[in-house]
């Protein structure tokens, strides 16, 4: 299933509750008066150093060899690069960090990220089978976070994230059960953490990509990236700042704003070159 589709979804669950550098060419271009008065000034940064997440730091006990796989993984997916190239990435690594000196929560989150990306890399190949139990993997993880040191705002988005994408895959029971629970999550990690970017992240990208029925407001996803980009000033890791530029040209696109979308596509793609999600759009913008 793609993943607007699981944004479409989603949204009914989230919306109700919504309380570097790789620079491009140019700037971007500028909102008519149509859209609002605020402006997408700047494409955003990427971060001097490359978080595990924005703000959350690779453990300091974690090898230099262990960083530099993760972030291997992590681009090898964000590239598109077959499925079985990156599961067999996160066993190597995962088998990696289970020999090394790390306390069990670090040792949990590193878990529940790795999972994560692998079972996005199926789930983006269309292979639900597969996903599936990479992206409850990541669950259980977060929850052995959330078990050992409560509802952190880093366990709350570790655990949001999969879950939101196992309410898709899985039946509708599991979607109307767990569904909410995503929003939910989001902003409890928003109130101990005013600046979560992932939190605002997952309400911005619940308002950008479904029609408006499932309540999409493209306008209001575009100002809450207004938002984010204001607080991500520092900068942000690679595939963050991926993820926030193409949730931008989504919410363009789904103004009919072809030229906008598809500069922030392209400003996506100076990152990940072989992203196939952002090349297919851009490619439907300048057909």
């Amino acid at each position: 299933m793609s993943r607007c589709i699981i944004l479409v979804f989603l949204t009914l669950f989230i919306t109700a509750s919504l309380p570097v550098s790789a620079q491009t060419s140019a700037s971007p271009p500028k909102n008519p008066p149509s859209v609002g008065a605020f402006q997408l000034n700047t494409p955003g940064t990427l971060a001097k150093t490359q978080d595990i997440l924005p703000g959350v730091p690779f453990p300091p006990a974690l090898s230099e060899s262990a960083v530099h796989a993760f972030l291997v993984l992590r681009d090898s997916v964000y590239n598109g690069v077959g499925p079985e190239s990156a599961e067999a990435q996160a066993n190597s690594l995962l088998k990696s960090i289970d020999e090394q000196q790390l306390s069990a929560n670090d040792r949990a989150l590193l878990e529940a990220r790795i999972a994560y990306l692998a079972g996005r890399s199926w789930n983006d190949h269309k292979n639900k089978k597969k996903a599936v139990p990479w992206f409850e993997r990541a669950v259980d993880a977060a929850h052995s976070m959330i078990a050992l040191s409560g509802e952190t705002p880093t366990a709350l988005v570790a655990l949001a994230e999969p879950l939101g994408e196992l309410s898709l895959l899985k039946d509708l029971g599991f979607l109307i059960s767990n569904g909410p629970k995503v929003g939910q999550y989001a902003n409890k990690a928003l109130e101990t953490e005013p600046k979560n970017i992932k939190a605002w992240l997952l309400k911005a990208s619940a308002l950008a990509y479904p029609p408006t029925v499932w309540g999409g407001n493209y306008r209001k996803a575009l100002e809450t990236y207004v938002t984010i980009l204001t607080m991500a000033e520092p900068g942000l890791p690679k595939d963050v700042l991926f993820d926030l530029r193409v949730g931008i040209a989504t919410g363009y696109a789904n103004l009919k704003l072809s030229e906008h979308a598809a500069w922030w596509f392209g400003a996506a793609l100076e990152l990940y070159p072989q992203n196939p999600y952002a090349t297919l759009e851009l490619e439907k913008l300048t057909q």
